[in-house]
Parts: structure tokens; C-alpha cells; sequence
């Protein structure tokens, strides 16, 4: 089966002088507007990287509950660490998300002034994985590097000056995360997902996936499609952040992830501006606060939190 969601050739559309750039950056044009997702191939995120982050996270999820719940993010104030199953509900129309999960976030120094934010939070480790934690911020890297490409393929679509991104995200609110989805329960009903209907939040979200089908995307035509890619694809999709940021010209789409009847590994990054980065100068919204109300209404610890 071969989806029908434009697939972008990354060593192509970072190079301005290769003879078919315009070319991909008219396919990237028709995405980003009109389906909100896109593929990318030829990354530099290779075979080698994607085996181990995989084979990484798989020896995190198989540690005893015990283990996990040692750096469970539900003891804190913040999404780093384990989130046990139903610990999310993206969309309160639907049960929480049947899926367990693992955050973190930035590791490297930082204004004083950001550090006291959750979204700049001190991440929490395993102990029992050797080599995890360097990794797992060796991937955080990568994904930022190719994330910040995007963004440049973007501001040649949006017609902005070279490098208008590049100081609004010296100290993004970035999030690395894995989702682990179980097999699904026989006995499950129509409000249970691995995880509901929805839009992302933020800026853009670049995601890897274990070749194990799953997300569906509204199209264009407004049916449900199930997303097909080539191993060693990246999924990339674009959030409602940034569609405010860009005055609805890029496009924020609602997916779903059902699940069957085998376990599914996917590693989204989700890539989003400095805190106090103005999105909207007529509203006067930040990103900060824009995403702070989003993710109050997600996580279960958080929902208590704010009502406390």
C-alpha cells in the first residue's frame, strides 16, 4: 500500500544550488499547507542511529514497574521520566490514552532565568541502563539539527528572511519522547485509543516509527488515512503553534493512533520555540503560555495540579 502524503528528499531541499530544489520545495509547499504532514527521506538520521535509539527505549519499557517508577513524572511537575498507562488524555472526548510513555527534554545549559520553568525541568534517568541517557541526548541532538532545517525549507515558503527562525529557538521548549503502545485489549471500546484524535501542540514534530501501522491523518478529502513509510522515513507534521504563528498557512492536522494486536514503538520529537517567543503580536500569546495551557489539560499530574 503506498500513502498518498508528499514524501520530500531532505538531501535535496537543503541544498539550494541541486537542479531539482524547486521542485521539493513545491512538494514541501503543497504538504505543509494543504496535508499538515509530509515524509523525508535520505536524513541524516541513518540505520545505524535509528537500530539503537529503538533497541535503547525497548530495554527501558521491558525494566519491572518497580524500576519505572522510580523516575514516574507523576511525582513531579514536570513531563520528564515514565508516564504510566492512561497518564495522558489528548482529547476529552475519548478514555486516556492506553500507552505508556518517556520524556525528556534539554540537557544543555541555559539562561538562569529559563531553568526555574518546567519546560526546561532536570531530566530523570534510568539506572539500570547503561549508556541511556547518552543516547538518548545524542538523538535529542540530531532531531534538532534536522528540525532546524525545516524550519529554513519553511521560511522559503513563507517567503521570511533567511535565519528568522534561528534566535527564536536558541533555547527551545523541545521534548524527545517514546510511546510504547500494547497490544490492544479484545474488550476495548470506541473511546480507547493508544492515543485519541488530535492535533500536536507545538511547532513541528518529527517522528520515527517501528514499521508497525498505526497513525491515521485527516487528508485533505477529510477521511482517515493510514500513514505508509519506507523504512528509515521520517514522519514530520506540523502543530497548532505553529499554524497560529504563521497565520494559517501552515497546517495543523488531527491524527489518531488505534493500535492492534501487536505492541508499537514510536519516537516523536517535538520541536518548539524559546518560552517567552511572541506567536501572536495581535493576541500578545507566547509560546510559553500557549503550550503551558495545553499541557495542563493533557497530563493527568498536571490536571491535578492546576486544580489544586
Amino acid at each position: 500500500m503506498k500513502s498518498n502524503i508528499p514524501k520530500i528528499n531532505y538531501m535535496i531541499i537543503q541544498d539550494k544550488s541541486h537542479k531539482d530544489f524547486g521542485v521539493e520545495l513545491k512538494k514541501f509547499d503543497y504538504a505543509v499547507s494543504n496535508y499538515g504532514f509530509l515524509l523525508l527521506k535520505n536524513t541524516p538520521i541513518n540505520e545505524k542511529i535509528i537500530n539503537n535509539i529503538f533497541k535503547t527505549y525497548n530495554k527501558f519499557f521491558s525494566l519491572p514497574y518497580d524500576e519505572k517508577n522510580k523516575i514516574n513524572m507523576a511525582n513531579t511537575s514536570s513531563n520528564r521520566g515514565w508516564g504510566a498507562p492512561q497518564g495522558e488524555q489528548v482529547n476529552q472526548n475519548f478514555n486516556p490514552d492506553y500507552k505508556e510513555i518517556f520524556d525528556s527534554g534539554p540537557y544543555k545549559k541555559m539562561p538562569q532565568e529559563l531553568k526555574r520553568l518546567d519546560y526546561y525541568s532536570k531530566n530523570l534517568w534510568p539506572r539500570k541502563i547503561p549508556d541511556f541517557e547518552k543516547t538518548v541526548n545524542s538523538y535529542f541532538d540530531i532531531c534538532s539539527e534536522v528540525s532546524l532545517n525545516i524550519l529554513s525549507f519553511i521560511e522559503h515558503s513563507l517567503g521570511l528572511t533567511d535565519n528568522f527562525f534561528k534566535d527564536k529557538f536558541e533555547n527551545p521548549m523541545s521534548l524527545l519522547r517514546c510511546n510504547y503502545y500494547p497490544p490492544r485489549d479484545a474488550n476495548m471500546s470506541k473511546k480507547d485509543y493508544g492515543i485519541a484524535p488530535h492535533t500536536d501542540y507545538g511547532c513541528l514534530t518529527l517522528l520515527l516509527t517501528d514499521q508497525n501501522p498505526g497513525l491515521e491523518i485527516k487528508n485533505p478529502n477529510n477521511e482517515w488515512e493510514l500513514v505508509i513509510s519506507e523504512k528509515y522515513d521520517l514522519i514530520v507534521n506540523f502543530g497548532d503553534l505553529i499554524q497560529i504563528w504563521s497565520k494559517n498557512k501552515i497546517k495543523a492536522t488531527s491524527h489518531r493512533v488505534l493500535g492492534n494486536d501487536k505492541e508499537r514503538f514510536s519516537i516523536p520529537f517535538f520541536f518548539n520555540p524559546q518560552f517567552d517567543t511572541v506567536i501572536s503580536e495581535a493576541d500578545g500569546i507566547t509560546a510559553g503560555k500557549y503550550l503551558s495551557n495545553r499541557y495542563n489539560n493533557t497530563y493527568s499530574h498536571q490536571k491535578i495540579k492546576t486544580k489544586i
